[in-house]
């Protein structure tokens, strides 16, 4: 249930095409329409992927543009295509609490200021509600705005939310009755999965290796968030990418900060792509020291 584009709109996991929305050859929502009105005579009006379209985006810098999703009109007759129809789609910002209450996730509503949509038949009021309108023979229509990513804040997910309030005469189908949500990210280029391998240096029990897989999230522009050795937690390893050195922050516990080694350097290697780290935390019996590589898969 849970839900970044490169220069080259990458989407990840999960969704087979990267914006249209058509790339997965499986039973769809657009499918079952189809079937539905072939066996009973209706015209439907639907989201032909689903209730939860991700945009999870590698980093941007300038404005880039996204389709958010289709709406697809299914007509048994050529008379109910022929026809201007204008579905009318409510915005819902509270149900993206509502979302995250139920999925413990933090999505914030995607704000105007970064983004202004571009589809030639989709408006919208004041209030955020969508007109999307059918021409004759229009068969689908797609909800595309235009995303300024140098605006966006990295360490923020966002999400849109909304439902169909006017179906023009249509029948809704079933699977798209309940609210639509698309849901927006950005991912800086040290996001990803990694294994890490090293060493922790404990003053009484000893050393003991480490060699675990190990997910890097973002946490700011040249910032990823992963967890301490082998310990769990949470640390932030920032790159300066003017020197590839890379500064490990964070706590085990209020008293136990993450400092760097003497002597030591934390840096990261752009070929490689690896995280080779130096650093330490104080305790009782004398300081935890981990050496720990953490390379890209």
């Amino acid at each position: 249930m849970k839900k970044n584009i490169s220069f080259k709109y990458l989407l990840i996991a999960g969704i087979c095409s990267a914006v249209a929305f058509t790339g997965c050859r499986k039973e769809t929502t657009a499918d079952k329409i189809t079937t539905e009105a072939l066996n009973n005579g209706l015209s439907f009006i639907g989201f032909p992927d689903g209730l939860e379209q991700p945009h999870f985006f590698d980093p941007f810098t300038d404005i880039k543009t996204v389709d958010v999703f289709s709406i697809k009109r299914d007509a048994k007759s050529a008379a109910d295509l022929q026809k201007d129809q204008t579905i009318t789609l409510k915005a819902l910002p509270a149900a993206i609490d509502k979302y995250n209450d139920d999925n413990g996730t933090a999505y914030e509503l995607l704000p105007t200021s970064l983004y202004t949509i571009s589809s030639p038949k989709v408006t919208a009021d004041a209030a955020g509600n969508l007109s999307a309108k059918f021409a004759p023979g229009d068969f689908q229509n797609y909800f595309t705005i235009k995303l300024n990513g140098a605006k966006f804040d990295l360490t923020k997910k966002y999400a849109l939310a909304y439902t169909i309030t006017d179906a023009a005469g249509l029948t809704v189908h079933a699977a798209s009755k309940d609210t639509l949500y698309s849901f927006f990210a950005i991912k800086n280029k040290y996001d990803g999965a990694y294994h890490s391998t090293g060493t922790f240096h404990h003053p009484v029990n000893g050393d003991r290796a480490i060699d675990r897989d190990k997910t890097l999230t973002t946490a700011g522009a040249t910032s990823v968030s992963t967890e301490i050795g082998d310990i769990g937690g949470s640390m932030i390893l920032t790159v300066n990418e003017a020197t590839n050195e890379v500064t490990v922050s964070g706590n085990v516990s209020a008293t136990q900060p993450l400092l760097p080694v003497a002597g030591k350097k934390s840096t990261y290697d752009p070929s490689s792509r690896s995280f080779i780290l130096n650093y330490r935390y104080p305790a009782g019996t004398g300081d935890r020291v981990v050496e720990e590589t953490i390379k890209h898969k």
